[in-house]
């Protein structure tokens, strides 16, 4: 891997942006390159006045459309080897992109995802976040069941917001979905692809609908559709 790039799709993100880009500019790739890109997806609030403050990152902008779409405009303008998709809160730590670059092999079929539920609890329980939303925490238990069930592949954290990609398969790729779901549907056509998915260890720290956490009950039943759909959908 030459370059990185990092793709923060933002909506009205404002109270957490000056911690999370300076937690990400403390990222140090031995003989990797990285650029930041940032998508505003039509915030509200501050958010694109705070991001033209750091001039290390390349700013776009959108009307808002949704997380999936969001990501989608970043990747067409980025320029990296792999992807990196990094939320705009500061539930996931970006020193664990560190962890998921070193495990990058030259296979060029190989994508990483950081879960938060490895290891589980006695071997088969994914651990449960004190704070964390129990509607969220049952939906990725389904929805492990389902990839392993519909595609006979074992994702612990399917939900993670962490997950690295080679930038390859977008430009062999087109995907359809515009929110939350997209990472379903990303995941579906890797294991169609027969892609290597490694899981490591990340950190996490959930916060809560009133801090600002935007996934919602028609998000999880966009994502069921998603992960059946693209079992028999290309």
């Amino acid at each position: 891997m030459k370059k990185l790039s990092i793709i923060i799709p933002i909506y009205n993100e404002g109270k957490n942006l000056k911690i999370l880009l300076k937690k990400i500019d403390l990222i140090k790739l031995a003989k990797i390159k990285i650029e930041i890109i940032a998508v505003d997806d039509g915030s509200t609030d501050d958010s694109l006045f705070i991001l033209k403050k750091f001039k290390k990152i390349k700013i776009l902008t959108q009307k808002n459309q949704g997380k999936g779409k969001a990501v989608q405009h970043g990747i067409s303008k980025s320029s990296g080897d792999y992807i990196i998709i990094q939320d705009g809160d500061l539930e996931y730590d970006p020193k664990d992109i560190i962890k998921m670059c070193n495990k990058i092999n030259k296979s060029n079929k190989t994508s990483i995802y950081g879960s938060r539920y490895l290891p589980f609890v006695y071997g088969l329980v994914p651990k449960y976040y004190k704070g964390q939303n129990l509607s969220s925490y049952v939906a990725n238990i389904i929805f492990i069941f389902l990839f392993l069930i519909l595609y006979g592949k074992l994702i612990t954290d399917p939900l993670t917001g962490y997950k690295l990609y080679k930038k390859e398969f977008f430009k062999n790729n087109i995907i359809r979905s515009k929110g939350f779901e997209a990472d379903h549907e990303i995941s579906a056509k890797l294991i169609k692809q027969k892609y290597n998915i490694i899981e490591v260890p990340i950190a996490y720290k959930p916060r809560t609908l009133a801090e600002g956490k935007k996934i919602n009950f028609f998000d999880g039943v966009m994502a069921l559709f998603t992960i059946i759909k693209y079992r028999f959908v290309n």
